[in-house]
């Protein structure tokens, strides 16, 4: 009797785990999900809101350097990742993300409202930025300091001048 109480008991043990991670796995998919919904209820399509600047954004998006093709750009109306960014990075509010971790198949930006009023060049360095993001993808996922500088050194080959001479007359 004591022998199977022993064994009874070891089976329900070794139950523990899996359900521990069954839980997990359940946690994550429900949080992905949150925030996917989240995106798509309080964020607006650029093109919707100002037209002209959905064009100047997709003019900064269409560069060779970029390969990872169509651009989507929203503007942010307060979603749970920008509520809540002051608290998790311990920093003021973000201009603009790319959520490549919850849509790696789509290519979208999310612009703060605020960013719609800085001058064309301080967007398009956002932009810029933001695509550095979505290039680098998870092969540049990994501490912030590492993905930012990524973005950076992308947002400067991006928004550097070109070189071409100007014919002479």
């Amino acid at each position: 009797m004591r022998r199977f109480k022993t064994k009874r008991l070891l089976w329900i043990l070794s139950l523990a785990p899996i359900a521990l991670v069954a839980n997990l796995l359940l946690t994550i998919i429900f949080v992905y999900f949150v925030l996917v919904f989240d995106i798509y209820l309080n964020t607006e399509k650029l093109s919707k809101i100002d037209n002209s600047m959905n064009a100047f954004c997709q003019n900064v998006a269409h560069n060779s350097i970029f390969t990872k093709g169509q651009v989507v750009f929203r503007v942010d109306r307060g979603t749970l990742l920008y509520r809540l960014h002051p608290y998790i990075s311990g920093g003021g509010d973000p201009y603009g993300y790319a959520p490549f971790f919850i849509f790696p198949h789509h290519r979208t930006i999310i612009l703060a409202e605020e960013v719609l009023k800085t001058n064309n060049l301080a967007l398009k360095s956002i932009v810029a930025h933001e695509m550095g993001h979505i290039q680098g993808g998870l092969k540049h996922f990994g501490p912030k300091k590492e993905m930012e500088q990524y973005a950076n050194d992308f947002a400067k080959k991006i928004t550097k001048p070109s070189l071409k001479k100007e014919p002479h007359e």
